[in-house]
């Protein structure tokens, strides 16, 4: 795995487990759709898996389509590590939100009544239910959440479609431009006490409607990652691993590989970490340029 700096003393200690059985430590995916490839993965964090007990993996992640196929949907959530079951509170947010997307995609028009408010009120429902029926309270299930749906096809005739995106908390959207991966969407963490600090202003099921939502357009060749605060702290604050991931993650690349870079060892981060990678159209970025249809000025 790729190492920055003088690595972490966590990252070279023998994996424990957790008291209870939780979910697994890694998952990982890969996918095509339409124009779109997908890369996607989750790895519970140094700090998580090295101490005893350990913690289980506290980040989950869902990619679905809907049922024709037109649009890729994506649910990234970060339990919050103060909440005794936070692991339960992200599998339920990430779940129940691809759901309630796919749900709303397959009706007439579904797309243009995407409702940021209404979708994160539904998933702090279903996260308090699932917490009463375990006989927990709200406050055992906390999570942030990011979700994003993009069309499998081009809108426009210069390949051109739009990206929703709603969040709420320090998951975020980053672009890549250049050799450099840019904040697009999500709560900076640096205005909430810094990097170093794990407080977030809101979070799921008592705030939903803190969430916020924006659309995006993207081009043939694009390249934009959805990531908890594991992968986004690294991408705001250690320019080495951004300009590494941007260079590693310019064009689709294997699952295993994909997996290996979400693994990166660095000093003090010792967090989670997801990340689900979404190259549109991939072959226009491999394309020389001028050739076939150009990205308009």
């Amino acid at each position: 795995m790729p190492r920055f700096g003088a690595g972490s003393k966590a990252q070279r200690l023998p994996w424990l487990l957790p008291t209870r059985p939780g979910t697994p430590g890694v998952a990982a995916d890969e996918a095509h759709l339409g124009d779109l490839a997908v890369r996607a993965a989750s790895l519970v964090g140094p700090g998580h898996r090295c101490e005893e007990p350990a913690t289980a993996r506290q980040d989950a992640y869902r990619i679905a389509r809907d049922t024709r196929g037109d649009h890729l949907l994506l649910a990234l959530a970060d339990g919050v590590s103060s909440s005794a079951h936070a692991e339960l509170g992200a599998a339920v947010a990430a779940g129940t939100a691809v759901n309630l997307l796919r749900r709303r995609l397959d009706e007439p028009g579904g797309a243009a009544r995407l409702r940021a408010t209404e979708l994160f009120e539904e998933t702090a429902t279903a996260m308090r239910h699932e917490a009463g029926r375990r006989g927990l309270a709200p406050s055992d299930v906390c999570a942030v959440l990011l979700t994003a749906v993009i069309p499998t096809r081009p809108l426009t005739a210069s390949g051109e479609r739009t990206l929703w995106a709603a969040w709420l908390g320090d998951a975020s959207l980053w672009q890549l431009a250049g050799d450099r991966w840019h904040y697009t969407a999500g709560d900076r963490k640096g205005d909430a006490g810094g990097y170093d600090s794990n407080a977030v202003a809101h979070t799921l099921p008592g705030d939903p409607l803190a969430v916020r939502e924006t659309r995006l357009a993207v081009r043939p060749g694009d390249v934009v990652s959805l990531v908890s605060d594991g992968v986004g702290d690294g991408l705001a604050t250690l320019g080495e691993l951004n300009s590494y991931l941007a260079d590693r993650w310019r064009r689709p690349l294997p699952v295993a590989s994909y997996l290996n870079d979400i693994g990166f060892d660095a000093e003090r981060f010792l967090d989670d970490r997801t990340a689900i990678t979404v190259w549109v159209d991939p072959v226009a970025r491999a394309r020389p340029s001028g050739a076939g249809e150009g990205r308009s000025s």
